[in-house]
């Protein structure tokens, strides 16, 4: 089953797949920020799917800019679909997967989510979150057949991510990168050699400080420049 918000991309997406596979894909459009859409999902992923084998979180927003000056209505977008959404729909998935004895649960993340960035700081904690948590719950469930893991791409080439494509990752290569981590037991992996070497360097040799102030001024030329004062939610 597809998800996404869209729906005529889905649809699309769905043909495809059944055209070149040989598969039934259904689609369902949702709101990953409405809880009454993560709430509908809980319950197919709980009882209505006659079986469930694989679990994909990829939905994701990732507003930019400087916290005091973000609007707050996509700020709680943001947790509620880069953290909130994910959460249910992995605990959903997870008791499934218990009751059956075998899963997969792939968490995308981002190479940010490795890293404290200025100017990008509510996303980056976000994305933190996905890979502490992935992380814990491939340990917990590792022995009851489950296979859970959280994949960090970075600069990729995307719908939500348009721009030059110079240097950057595409869609495929962080599939291949997924598709690869299947067969290992890493409970995260990092797509990309040079995206592997910066998360590498960010968490087990550069210090705090010096991470922090090299990531500040890396950051500040693209931070989005908002009004100074914006509402309070």
């Amino acid at each position: 089953m597809l998800v996404a918000r869209s729906g005529a991309p889905l649809h699309a997406l769905a043909d495809e797949l059944s055209a070149e596979h040989a598969i039934v894909a259904s689609v369902r459009t949702a709101d990953l920020s409405d809880a009454a859409d993560v709430a509908s999902l809980v319950e197919i992923i709980t009882g209505q799917l006659p079986r469930l084998d694989h679990l994909v979180n990829s939905a994701g927003t990732a507003p930019e800019g400087d916290l005091h000056r973000m609007d707050p209505d996509e700020l709680r977008r943001m947790i509620d679909v880069n953290i909130t959404a994910l959460s249910m729909l992995t605990r959903a998935a997870v008791i499934r997967m218990r009751g059956a004895g075998r899963g997969t649960i792939i968490n995308i993340a981002s190479g940010a989510g490795y890293q404290p960035l200025p100017h990008f700081a509510a996303y980056a904690a976000s994305k933190a979150y996905v890979i502490r948590l992935t992380e814990a719950l491939s340990e917990e469930h590792r022995n009851h057949g489950l296979r859970i893991f959280s994949v960090a791409p970075g600069d990729t080439e995307t719908p939500m991510n348009p721009g030059p494509a110079k240097n950057k990752r595409q869609a495929h290569q962080v599939v291949d990168t997924a598709w690869r981590a299947l067969r290992s037991t890493a409970p995260s992996v990092v797509d990309g050699r040079m995206n592997s070497v910066v998360a590498f360097l960010s968490t087990r040799v550069l210090s705090r400080r010096f991470g922090l102030r090299t990531a500040e001024r890396m950051m500040r030329p693209k931070a989005v420049r908002l009004p100074d004062e914006v509402s309070a939610g």
